[in-house]
């Protein structure tokens, strides 16, 4: 390691001084012998390192020379990052309120490029019983399947249920038809004696609570 600059750099000095092509470079070396040409090359086809995160294994194998191998190794960064939040959230297991909410919920959409609906089950004393996602696709009466999610409050003996879904190409703020949904949701818990504690709307590392919102309040 002492006589190679970038290890060296990046464990005994600090990880800033390396640019993005270095970094990329010092981890390619795991899946290739020509780690630094195709460091350059995947920077030439996506322009920073966020971009190379979100691609996918197809828009990956886009760039000429990469293997199987290589595509597995980028996958596998985004997704260990994903569940080091995850991790994190589930830590906190009583949730008290929307800031609460978000904070658990943010990190299933992490990397996300698809829209995805997740649903959030809670005792009465705000302990998480269940996280799971329930849809993807569209986010309206068709997409997502509320007689389903009823019966998954119902199994899990849940009190309160938080809605959450992304806006994958957008910005975090409710539309026409989140709110519409929001409320015929809020309607079919009440019959079951469920309460809909929020609807938590995701956008890359925002989010925003309909409940906070007055969504929830002003009908």
């Amino acid at each position: 390691m002492k006589n190679d600059p970038l290890s060296y750099n990046f464990m005994h000095r600090s990880p800033d001084g390396l640019k993005d092509e270095e970094l990329l470079e010092l981890l390619l070396r795991y899946s290739r012998d020509d780690a630094g040409e195709m460091a350059r090359k995947i920077l030439e086809r996506f322009p920073n390192i966020a971009v190379i995160m979100e691609a996918d294994a197809e828009d990956l194998s886009t760039v000429e020379g990469m293997d199987e191998d290589t595509v597995l190794l980028l996958r596998l960064i985004p997704e260990l990052h994903r569940r080091y939040f995850l991790s994190r959230s589930r830590a906190q297991k009583r949730l008290a309120d929307s800031r609460d909410y978000g904070n658990y919920l943010q990190p299933y959409f992490y990397g996300a490029r698809d829209e995805m609906v997740y649903l959030l089950l809670l005792d009465a004393a705000g302990q998480v019983l269940n996280c799971r996602l329930l849809a993807k696709g569209s986010v309206n009466a068709t997409g997502v399947p509320i007689r389903r999610l009823v019966q998954e409050a119902l199994t899990a003996n849940a009190t309160g249920i938080v809605l959450a879904h992304n806006h994958p190409c957008g910005i975090a703020l409710p539309s026409k038809e989140d709110v519409e949904l929001t409320l015929r949701l809020r309607e079919a818990l009440e019959i079951m004696d469920l309460t809909l504690l929020d609807h938590i709307i995701v956008a890359d590392d925002d989010f925003v609570s309909l409940r906070d919102s007055g969504y929830l309040h002003r009908f």
